[in-house]
This record gives structure tokens, sequence and C-alpha cells, in this order.
């Protein structure tokens, strides 16, 4: 009994008709008829009888029936858990907010020279919706804002702590600033960035700690669109510290006092066990990444 011959029964008994079963399988008229009759040898007994030019099931076939599409149903099952297995060593699915990933471009080009035969699968969305998609197992490794985990099947670790920098280019007002207040840059153009929901959030707290009102004047979803308009002069905007200093026209400068943001890694507990998980995370431990 083998597993085409099941498949082939089943349409069968779907259609009620080797003609048409053949046809839906897209296989030849006697090779359906072949792995019927192997079935009947090998049982012994008769799983179809003729009924008005239709194949209809006898008792036996009936049974039969039940026992094939649960074994066909678990087959599916099997196979389908193996594409996934296999896909988890083969793949990374990693969730970054759009200001973390370019924070992270570096590290996840390193860890693609050093290991070019793991596929890297970036997932966007802000720090809260990405700690959801891990727990729904939608991605293998969340690197997000540092909230901390409440999640008993969650493991996590600091990564960085980097300071969020006001940014312009090099003709704006403040350019020959070292130090600016939140008072200074609420008199001017500001670009904000959507779905980076905490790193927003931060800012928008050291704004009113400050007693002071953002000029948001532009908004968008898109780093590079934040970049070109910081770099047109249209809007002065915040960017995580290393990412402004990789931009020769813009210039970074520290708020006073700094502002520093935490950034940690989380995966799943029972996804250790699988070898491209593994070697990730112990590639951030390896580079210093983590803490």
């Amino acid at each position: 009994m083998k597993l085409h011959q099941l498949r082939y029964f089943q349409e069968v008994c779907r259609q009620q008709s080797i003609t048409k079963a053949a046809e839906n399988l897209h296989i030849s008229q006697p090779a359906v008829s072949a792995a019927i009759r192997e079935l009947e040898e090998e049982f012994d007994l008769k799983l179809f009888k003729r009924s008005h030019k239709k194949l209809v099931l006898t008792t036996e076939g009936s049974y039969f029936l039940l026992e094939v599409e649960e074994l066909l149903d678990k087959a599916k099952q099997i196979s389908d858990d193996m594409g996934r297995l296999q896909k988890k060593n083969t793949c990374i699915r990693i969730g970054l907010p759009p200001m973390i990933e370019a924070l992270e471009v570096p590290l996840l080009a390193q860890f693609h020279k050093e290991y070019p035969d793991i596929r890297l699968e970036l997932h966007h969305g802000n720090s809260l919706s990405l700690r959801k998609a891990l727990q729904e197992e939608r991605i293998d490794i969340a690197i997000v804002s540092g909230l901390g985990s409440d999640q008993d099947n969650t493991e996590t670790c600091a990564m960085r702590q980097s300071e969020i920098v006001y940014s312009v280019n090099r003709e704006h007002p403040y350019a020959k600033e070292s130090t600016i207040s939140m008072s200074q840059v609420s008199q001017m153009a500001l670009v904000e960035i959507e779905g980076s929901q905490h790193f927003r959030e931060k800012i928008l707290e050291r704004f009113h700690a400050d007693h002071c009102t953002p000029k948001i004047l532009w908004s968008t979803s898109q780093l590079y669109t934040k970049m070109q308009l910081i770099k047109s002069g249209a809007a002065g905007g915040f960017l995580y510290r290393p990412v402004a200093e990789r931009e020769p026209d813009l210039v970074a400068i520290s708020l006073d006092p700094p502002l520093f943001y935490e950034i940690e890694m989380l995966w799943l507990k029972n996804s250790i066990s699988f070898e491209t998980i593994h070697t990730f995370l112990e590639f951030a431990r390896k580079h210093g990444v983590t803490r």
C-alpha cells in the first residue's frame, strides 16, 4: 500500500469515476485503474461496485475510505511539519522596527557574510506588533525596544544602548551646536517616522518633560524618505547616533541631557534547539552585540 494509491482511491471516491479522477489528478486512466486493482488484490476485497454508470463504495470500501482520509491527513501534517523544520534550518525570520533595522544592518550584513547559506527574512512593524508576531511564531527572533517580557515562553537578552540624537543637514541653523535642548528643537520643523511607536513615544516623553511641543510637519513610514527630508533641510529629525553618523551629509547633535534607547533581542525558549537560531544567537554573543 503506497501513498499515491491512497490518493488515487480518495479521488475516485470523490468523483465516482476513474475517468474523472484521472483528469483531476492529471494522470492516465490506466494508472488509476491499476492503483485501485492493486489495492483490491492486496486486501482481497472489492472496494467499489458499479451502479448507474457510477462507481459506488462497497461496505468494505466505505470503511477503507475513512482510514485513508485519516492517513492522508496525517501524511500532509507530517509533510507540513517537516517543511517548517527544513525552513527553520535554512532561514531565520527576524522582526525589526524601521529605526532598529537601520541600526542593525551592519550586524545582519556581517552574519550573512559569515553564514551565506542561511537566508535572512526581515519582517517589519512596531515593537508591540513584533512581540505578538513572535508569540504567534510568525517570526523567529525579534529585535525591539527594551520593554522587557512577561511571557514565560520567551527568552530575552539586552543588546545595545544607543543614543538618540537630533539630526540636521550641514546648512541647518543648529548644525554647529554640540548639544541642543528640546526647547530649541521645538522651534524647527520636525519629521517623524511611523511604525516606530516606542521610539516616537520616548521622544515625545522628553518633549513633555521639558514642557514644549514639537513642530511635527512631516510624517512618513519610510526611513529613506525621512533621511532625504533631513538632508534636504526641509526638517530635522531624531535618529540613532550610529545611523546618523553613517551619513556624511548629516550632523548628529546630542540632546541636553543625552537621551538613550534600550534594545533587546527576544526568541521563544523552544526555538533554541533549531540550529539556525542557535547560530544567530551565538554570533550575536561572539560579536559583543548582546550583553
